[in-house]
């Protein structure tokens, strides 16, 4: 009879201590699942994300290339490269000394224009896939307002592209502010030939250019 009733105090008290130690193993097992998201999400939004995140999305775009079409492309690319890319700093850079002369008005103009160029340009440029791969983007030097990421672009017939990403930090942001393509600045590229045709021409001689080219991209066929 002791050891019935023994049993009977035991058997609540077990399955309560069984119940509160798998409660306690599954608060165990959610705050894990939470750094670790935590831990990825900041990954992701550190400069080697900003990159992966900016390259998958061009990869998609390839595969698509021919049922989107240019706009579709377009459409598709803006938000990725309007968060990735620091658009208004490679504005600002690529006019120089000039920057500080433009009024306000001519500011947003440059900006805007430029924005629609940028994803023009991409649009226009990626307009198909054949199998090209980039590699792993990996983080070539950080501090804390600046990274540079490496990778490679591997086209269908081999050929290897090298890409170095150049970004900064603003706030709690990375963002692309320079891409050195097989060693070429693509920042000092547009830097020389802003000015120059503003040193010329002027600011508006400027702005028609870059118009003429968003046209351009949008008329050209696929390749």
């Amino acid at each position: 009879m002791f050891f019935a009733r023994s049993m009977m105090v035991r058997a609540p008290f077990t399955a309560t201590w069984s119940a509160r130690r798998l409660r306690v193993a599954l608060l165990s097992l959610t705050a894990a699942c939470l750094a670790s998201a935590a831990v990825a999400a900041a990954e992701m939004a550190g400069p080697v994300g900003v990159i992966q995140r900016f390259q998958d999305t061009l990869v998609s775009v390839m595969k698509q290339a021919q049922a989107l079409g240019y706009d579709g492309r377009y459409k598709k690319l803006a938000p990725i490269i309007t968060s990735t890319h620091d658009l208004e700093t490679i504005a600002r850079v690529s006019v120089g000394q000039y920057w500080s002369k433009l009024s306000d008005a001519q500011r947003d103009k440059l900006v805007d224009t430029f924005t629609r160029l940028s994803i023009a340009t991409y649009a226009a440029r990626f307009d198909g896939f054949s199998g090209e791969t980039f590699s792993k983007p990996t983080l070539g030097r950080e501090d804390d307002t600046r990274a540079m990421v490496k990778t490679t672009l591997t086209t269908s017939d081999s050929e290897k592209i090298s890409f170095v990403y150049q970004l900064h930090k603003s706030g709690e942001t990375w963002r692309i502010v320079n891409i050195i393509t097989n060693g070429v600045s693509d920042l000092a590229m547009k830097r020389a030939e802003y000015t120059s045709i503003i040193e010329k021409d002027g600011f508006d001689s400027l702005i028609t250019k870059l118009e003429q080219k968003i046209k351009q991209y949008r008329q050209e066929p696929a390749a």
